[in-house]
């Protein structure tokens, strides 16, 4: 029986098709179970602190990938009628 998939080939294989068809499901999955593993090991307090971080790094990256002044940028981010949120 040597035709017969293995279990392991078959999740494989319906895995990666998973990905190819839906990848931002597949992806947000997988920062699901990173995120409880997180909790679980280092405390919901850490955890939330390393994200912040990440999300602070993520944004400033993102602002000098754009090239240009740094402060047009990130005032870019932001909507021009901010003001109007009172």
């Amino acid at each position: 029986m040597e035709d017969e998939r293995s279990f392991k080939d078959a999740l494989l294989d319906g895995l990666k098709g998973q990905l190819e068809r839906k990848p931002g499901t597949m992806l947000g999955l997988l920062l699901g179970i990173i995120l409880a593993i997180g909790v679980l090991l280092f405390g919901f307090w850490s955890v939330l602190f390393v994200a912040l971080c990440a999300g602070i790094g993520y944004f400033i990256g993102r602002n000098v990938d754009k090239g240009g002044s740094f402060i047009d940028n990130v005032r870019d981010s932001f909507p021009s009628n901010i003001h109007r949120w009172r």
